[in-house]
């Protein structure tokens, strides 16, 4: 591990994540928590829209002072499952972090399933097994990363952004500065970390 990973897990006491697989400690705290200086949060979800072929897929950066970087979100008219859109929603979010040039970062989602098959040391065979990869290859080109679940509270920016996604047209970025109507959402979670 080099010096600076050995720093970033010192200072987020989690596992170190990069260019390889450690099982991410579990996040005991209901809200969002920023990371350290110099590192940015990832945070993803997926939505459903019940009863349709549509999914949505929503992805937030901040930085270690809750700041707004970045987002995304993406519409799909896919029949995937749950556990399929929150992958598409790591890819995602990955995807977009590389393209921002965010190489220092922590991706978090409130689903543990994922979490747990990306960081698992074992095989994937099946249906998730070209999304897990093509996450795992996404992680390579981070300088370090780390993959952490937390629980709903600690996701609503995304999990708004990711309802959100469900009724655009395909694909809409905003660049530090965040749409309006997603503002009290992202004071909230200020709010609630510096209590």
């Amino acid at each position: 591990m080099t010096k600076f990973a050995q720093e970033f897990y010192d200072a987020n006491n989690l596992s170190h994540m990069s260019h390889g697989r450690q099982p991410s400690s579990r996040v005991l705290s209901q809200v969002w928590r920023p990371p350290v200086a110099g590192i940015y949060k990832i945070n993803v979800d997926g939505a459903i829209k019940s009863g349709d072929s549509v999914r949505g897929v929503g992805v937030v950066v901040r930085n270690e002072k809750g700041e707004f970087m970045a987002a995304c979100v993406r519409r799909l008219q896919a029949s995937y499952g749950a556990r399929q859109t929150e992958l598409m929603a790591a890819i995602e979010g990955l995807r977009f972090a590389i393209d921002m040039g965010f190489t220092d970062a922590i991706l978090e989602m409130d689903a543990q399933d994922c979490i747990n098959s990306i960081l698992s040391t074992e095989e994937c065979n099946g249906i998730y097994a070209p999304l897990i990869e093509e996450v795992n290859n996404l992680l390579k080109m981070f300088r370090a990363v780390v993959c952490q679940w937390t629980p709903r509270g600690g996701n609503k920016v995304a999990h708004t952004l990711a309802q959100f996604a469900i009724h655009c047209n395909d694909f809409v970025t905003w660049i530090e500065e965040a749409p309006i109507w997603l503002l009290p959402v992202l004071e909230a979670d200020v709010l609630a970390f510096e209590c």
